[in-house]
């Protein structure tokens, strides 16, 4: 009798520990018909640095965004946004309101769409898009939100065209300008040819 009387007692309070443990104050979930978005937020104070980027902040049940500026809770931490069969729709990380690190989603079947790297709420890094049936598209880097660097377009899976972009701009191969070597061997096929036609 002691026994039963000890467990008894005891249920509620590790019930209730449990759900004490599982309570953080930052944390957001918010289901509407046509998705379900967990997020965390933070209460530190932060001040709006940039005016051209766009601030993710929470407030009256909803997460609004605000190029330049804030208003509420300021995301930060884990974000995951899903479809209503569950399946993810976009992952990533916030850092004082701005997307932050790798940043990926998927299509409603769960195919992987975009993994994008950003940094302080810039695209910033390496990125890849795919089509619906989960092919590379494109591949590249971005610098400061702008293209940078070698952008490879898939066409198939065995044909790939790459571009060069510098600070968001297409670079275009100057033809005029070309190597000593390369200049070499024009030369000498061009004199081998009219030593061929003299014969």
């Amino acid at each position: 009798m002691k026994r039963l009387l000890i467990l008894l007692l005891w249920i509620p309070f590790v019930a209730t520990a449990q759900k004490q443990m599982d309570y953080d104050p930052d944390k957001i979930r918010i289901t509407e018909p046509d998705k379900t978005i967990i997020a965390h937020t933070t209460t530190d104070k932060a001040d709006a640095n940039y005016r051209d980027r766009l601030y993710y902040w929470y407030g009256s049940n909803t997460i609004h965004q605000t190029q330049g500026s804030f208003s509420g809770k300021l995301l930060n931490g884990q974000y995951q946004e899903f479809y209503p069969n569950k399946n993810l729709h976009e992952q990533g990380k916030f850092k004082k309101g701005l997307k932050h690190g790798v940043w990926q989603s998927w299509n409603e079947q769960g195919g992987l769409k975009e993994h994008t790297t950003w940094k302080e709420g810039q695209k910033a890094g390496y990125f890849e898009l795919f089509n619906n049936n989960g092919q590379l598209l494109k591949s590249g880097t971005y610098k400061n939100n702008v293209l940078n660097g070698k952008i490879s377009n898939y066409k198939g899976t065995d044909s790939v065209q790459t571009v060069k972009y510098k600070a968001g701009k297409l670079v275009i191969a100057d033809t005029s300008k070309t190597s000593l070597w390369q200049r070499v061997k024009h030369f000498r096929f061009k004199k081998k040819k009219n030593v061929q036609a003299t014969r």
